[in-house]
């Protein structure tokens, strides 16, 4: 499969997410071949890494039954959709997982990754640039970026990644942490964590956005070791 025409990339979308041709746009420009995989998908083709973007899946709402209602919770209403069955499969197979912003919120809600996702301490959507630093265990630290800082876009209003300070410290021992926020803290996450992976190190989520970033080319090339190895 990873042939070197490119990265056969399954780009999943759902109602609501935004992100989708930024991060289709993101892997063409390097001579990947992305193909989107929509929600409802009982089936996944045979790609080499599955990404699911940022965005609102669904709007990040759930609605009180037969009424206006409804409570804000990212990445619930995902969690029904037919494809994270062969999703949830292909994990269990070690296929490689990005999760980005609102990707990130629907692994970690599916329990596909640890920790939860809250509400920003500020109670206020975040736009702006943060410095961000590589460390762990990753396809970031795989590619000798280790220790390395750079600027990436974030955009989140529930971007809070919350565990307990000894859960913080076990993700650290373990190498999961593999992205900090270095120059602010934009959402009060704990120890500054932007990004975790999985202990297997296939499953990936971060809330910032590399596919935004002026320094993308780093992280592809990252991910295209990473994949290939």
């Amino acid at each position: 499969m990873k042939s070197k025409s490119g990265l056969r990339v399954g780009i999943v979308r759902f109602p609501g997410s935004n992100c989708d041709h930024d991060t289709l746009n993101y892997f063409t420009a390097f001579g990947h071949r992305p193909l989107f995989l929509w929600f409802k998908d009982t089936r996944i083709p045979a790609v080499d890494l599955i990404v699911l973007p940022g965005g609102f899946a669904f709007g990040d709402r759930v609605y009180a039954k037969a009424t206006a209602s409804y409570t804000i919770d990212p990445g619930k209403l995902a969690l029904t959709s037919p494809i994270m069955k062969p999703l949830r499969a292909l994990a269990e197979k070690g296929m490689p997982i990005l999760g980005i912003c609102n990707g990130f919120q629907i692994l970690v809600k599916a329990g596909m990754l640890p920790g939860v996702l809250l509400q920003n301490d500020s109670k206020k959507f975040f736009c702006d640039y943060v410095d961000c630093t590589v460390t762990g265990n990753s396809f970031f630290s795989n590619n000798k970026l280790l220790g390395k800082t750079f600027s990436i876009p974030v955009a989140h209003g529930y971007g809070k990644y919350s565990v307990s300070k000894k859960e913080a410290a076990a993700l650290r021992r373990n190498g999961q942490v593999f992205l900090e926020y270095k120059s602010i803290n934009p959402n009060g996450s704990t120890d500054d964590i932007a990004g975790v992976c999985n202990k297997e190190q296939t499953i990936f989520g971060m809330m910032p956005h590399p596919e935004r970033s002026p320094r993308r080319e780093y992280f592809m090339h990252a991910i295209e070791s990473y994949v290939r190895k």
